[in-house]
């Protein structure tokens, strides 16, 4: 699921160390048979009232991830469009993404392929593992969405500028990428201990694409860029 390779011994996520996501998903179906793996991290189906108990009572929510789907995944999933998602983990996100005419899911853990495709048996799904930032087996200009929501923060800023790269190649001219990604900037950001080392400013130097919006309010701990090749 999440997709890193920040440097081990400063105790932060490798590559290696993202393969655990597998064990964890497995532990996670074991205690919680029919549960949606990553929605302990928040689910984005709670909205209203729940949302705001949630959020005041508990303080567990991040940031209103319902406006992730609303704003960021359902104006750029259309019925004949190609997407490609980064790091789908337990189909969290991907849920949002399948009636498109094709998803194409990226994660380093091939554990979650088979139960993603039992989830999504009507979905045209097509899986791809990676060796690290790369999208070889994904042909340029083929790809009208990407979407990657709680991969990018596990990744270091010169693997995040790597990946924009690849993502950009893949692209088809006027697609769009939305990207989640760490923000140290923030003080939630900072207690992710787990997160890399970026900010909102790093992310704008970096970038390979016109940045159409930046959206660093949304959420404590993490911004969103929208990216448009």
């Amino acid at each position: 699921m999440e997709l890193g390779c920040v440097k081990e011994d400063l105790g932060l996520p490798s590559l290696e160390w993202n393969r655990r996501w597998a064990l964890k998903f497995e532990e996670f179906r074991k205690k919680n048979p029919g549960g949606l793996y990553g929605s302990q991290w928040g689910d984005p189906e709670v909205r209203g009232i729940r949302y705001f108990f949630r959020r005041v009572f508990f303080r567990r929510a991040a940031g209103p991830l319902y406006r992730v789907v609303d704003d960021y995944i359902r104006p750029y999933v259309k019925p004949d469009a190609t997407v490609l998602e980064i790091g789908p983990g337990g189909g969290r996100w991907t849920r949002y993404l399948v009636s498109a005419k094709k998803v194409v899911a990226v994660d380093i853990n091939a554990e979650f392929f088979a139960p993603l495709r039992a989830m999504f048996p009507d979905a045209n799904l097509e899986f791809y593992q990676p060796e690290g930032f790369d999208l070889r087996r994904v042909a340029a200009d083929s790809i009208d969405f990407v979407f990657t929501f709680g991969t990018f923060v596990h990744i270091d800023p010169d693997g995040i500028r790597e990946y924009l790269g690849e993502i950009r190649r893949v692209l088809k001219r006027g697609g769009t990428a939305v990207v989640q990604y760490a923000a140290k900037e923030k003080p939630a950001g900072r207690k992710e201990l787990s997160f890399s080392e970026m900010t909102a400013e790093k992310m704008a130097a970096m970038a390979p694409m016109e940045i159409v919006e930046h959206n660093t309010r949304l959420l404590s701990h993490s911004n969103i860029a929208v990216f448009r090749k």
